[in-house]
């Protein structure tokens, strides 16, 4: 499901927790919930357990929400694949390109296919399930750092208030088979792009759960392990949408008009607006240059040419 207007919205709010300093509100509740458990769960393990709860609890709420994004994104991606043949075109356009002009005409191009056909750059993402987690991680972090009882809490003998790196590491690696699982049945054209995040994001997820607490590590680990059967639903559920792709969307072959001008990429969305504004702007500086260039030379051999009848004369 996605609610429209919502993430601008979530952002906003996110922000103003941050600057107003309230951005760990869910400290105290996050500590009942660990104390809680330490007498329900029991033993020296049962803080570690409650935040692998909470991690379940909350995945399961946001699971519609993110079935529903990677759903989408596959949609757009197999939108994409029956799109390549225009791409392709474009992309030897931008190669072939011998000015400024062609190489910006070429990108509208591009735009205008995507535009043409209902495809959006952002591949269905949805940055809305990132945005409500971040109250919990700084609650959770917040509340092992501040509470004695559960900063010196162990899950299966790790403190989970100092740092874990095996759980770093196990959790790099855990992204890491989401990032290539999340590959598989993708096109060949679009893999090679999408390859980088096999790297990116466990090295990211590395870096930030080495420097922060063990508690958040568990938590982030545990959320990969759902993310695995996520991407695992969305590989089994692939074929279908491929299927319903192929089936339902009516490829509008828009590219040769597109290179020759004869359709204008209209911006939708204030970053496209942005974009077009900055071309038209380098546009129109180019063409400033070349105005100035061209009154200058005529200029000079005006001048010249006056000179040179002053020294016929002479």
């Amino acid at each position: 499901m996605k609610i429209k207007g919502l993430t601008p919205i979530l952002l906003i709010v996110l922000v103003v927790l941050f600057v107003t300093g309230h951005a760990d509100f869910l400290k105290g509740p996050l500590t009942d919930f660990m104390h809680w458990s330490e007498t329900a769960i029991g033993g020296i393990n049962a803080v570690g357990w409650s935040i692998i709860i909470l991690t379940l609890v909350v995945r399961l709420i946001l699971l519609p929400m993110m079935i529903h994004q990677q759903r989408n994104a596959t949609i757009q991606q197999e939108k994409m694949r029956l799109l390549q043949p225009q791409l392709k075109k474009v992309q030897e356009a931008q190669k072939s390109a011998q000015s400024q002009e062609e190489q910006m005409l070429a990108s509208q191009a591009m735009m205008t296919i995507y535009r043409e056909n209902n495809v959006s750059l952002l591949g269905g993402m949805n940055f809305a399930t990132l945005i409500i987690q971040w109250p919990i991680f700084m609650g959770l972090y917040a509340a092992i750092k501040n509470s004695n009882e559960i900063a010196h809490a162990t899950f299966f003998g790790i403190n989970l208030a100092s740092h874990a790196p095996i759980l770093a590491i196990a959790t790099a690696i855990a992204y890491g088979i989401q990032a290539y699982l999340s590959l598989i049945g993708i096109p060949a054209e679009q893999k090679k792009q999408m390859q980088m995040m096999m790297y990116v994001m466990p090295i990211m997820m590395l870096f930030m759960t080495w420097v922060t607490n063990a508690g958040i590590a568990l938590y982030f680990f545990a959320g990969a392990l759902v993310m695995i059967l996520q991407t695992l639903i969305i590989i089994v559920w692939r074929p279908r949408l491929k299927a319903q792709v192929n089936a339902t969307f009516e490829v509008k072959d828009v590219v040769d008009d597109a290179l020759a001008g004869k359709i204008k990429a209209k911006p939708s969305g204030r970053f496209a607006e942005a974009m077009q504004a900055a071309q038209e702007q380098q546009q129109q500086q180019n063409g400033s240059r070349k105005d100035i260039t061209n009154t200058t030379q005529e200029h000079t051999s005006s001048k010249g040419g006056r000179n040179a009848g002053k020294q016929d004369r002479k």
